[in-house]
């Protein structure tokens, strides 16, 4: 029986517009970068608490919309971008707790847009996590340092996450 032989396989890589200009000389150093974005963030800590508070109303008033009317998925979906941001954003400004919960009720509005029957009561768990984590006691704290509420958070993603199969 003749012996066939895989061809070997042709790796060749794009020369995107974009490879293209992070090649060209010139630009700022990182370090550089780093510092500079580095001051542009210790400018919008003081605003910050400010701006947690109205992205957290906003995504009460969403998720308010989504529970009077389960069929609106464009609220879903927009609670999901509001608790991603907060997520993100709460990640850079060193707000520990903030970004666990808001990762984690994105993983419970994740299981919404597949279908999963809407939990008011594990919402609701996660809008008063938020607001505890948010607070001076707590907004620097990380889930370690808070393990009977990080373990019942993960419990109750979990639980939602069986409900939806």
């Amino acid at each position: 029986m003749p012996e066939t032989r895989e061809p070997e396989a042709r790796i060749f890589y794009a020369n995107t517009r974009f490879e293209q200009l992070a090649r060209q000389p010139g630009g700022v150093p990182r370090e550089q970068a780093l510092a500079s974005a580095q001051v542009i963030i210790d400018e919008l800590r003081s605003g910050f608490p400010d701006w947690l508070d109205r992205e957290l109303l906003l995504l009460k008033e969403v998720l308010t919309r989504v529970e009077s009317d389960l069929t609106d998925n464009a609220s879903l979906e927009m609670a999901y971008r509001n608790c991603a941001q907060l997520q993100s954003v709460c990640a850079a400004m060193d707000y520990g707790l903030v970004t666990f919960v808001a990762e984690n009720l994105c993983k419970i509005i994740s299981t919404l847009l597949t279908g999963a029957e809407y939990d008011k009561d594990i919402v609701d768990c996660h809008i008063s996590a938020l607001l505890l984590a948010k607070s001076d006691q707590y907004r620097t704290m990380s889930p370690e340092q808070v393990p009977e509420m990080a373990r019942g958070l993960r419990r109750v993603v979990e639980l939602a996450k069986r409900n939806s199969r």
